[in-house]
């Protein structure tokens, strides 16, 4: 889930760009980027990757700050796959792998929940109160996040850093696709 995060909050990715990211449009010397070629998509829960972007603008490369070319190199040591996302079997993530694994972040959120167990047959509804920095009781995390998060929030907030750092609208407009 980091390095998804990572790719989206620093090069702007859409979901289906990331998850369908291979190491072969990956440059992490001289001048670091990501070429944008591919994308998944879902078909009965497999994955399926093509060529076939959302638009013919989707296809971009993208400069790449030093911290995300960290991580990346880092992944790269690592990895068996030729996918930069990938499941324990080196192959791309199917809708259901990559369910879970954006639960890893959700879970991170600071709000309140309502969680049902069952005690002698009856459904018992009980809330857990998440409150931000505090450990959540019967795991390790921590509750680091203060809103709602998706993974095109990522993709926003990529643009919106753009915007406020100066890049003038048309580049803002090539990075995104």
């Amino acid at each position: 889930a980091h390095l998804f995060c990572m790719i989206g909050l620093y090069a702007g990715l859409r979901r289906e760009e990331i998850l369908g990211l291979k190491w072969d449009c990956i440059r992490l010397e001289k001048t670091p980027c990501i070429e944008v070629r591919r994308a998944l998509r879902f078909e009965h829960n497999r994955p399926v990757v093509s060529d076939r972007l959302k638009t013919k603008a989707s296809r971009r490369v993208v400069p790449i700050p030093p911290q995300l070319v960290q991580a990346l190199q880092e992944e790269q040591l690592t990895s068996a796959s030729e996918f930069v996302i990938h499941n324990s079997e080196n192959d791309p993530l199917s809708e259901t792998q990559f369910r879970h694994v954006w639960n890893y972040v959700v879970r991170r959120t600071a709000k309140n929940r309502v969680y049902y167990r069952y005690v002698d047959g009856v459904k018992i509804a009980y809330q857990v109160e998440a409150k931000l920095g505090a450990k959540a009781k019967n795991s390790n995390l921590t509750y680091t996040i203060d809103f709602d998060v998706t993974p095109h929030i990522l993709r926003h907030t990529y643009i919106t850093n753009l915007l406020l750092a100066g890049v003038d609208i048309k580049t803002v407009q090539y990075l995104a696709g």
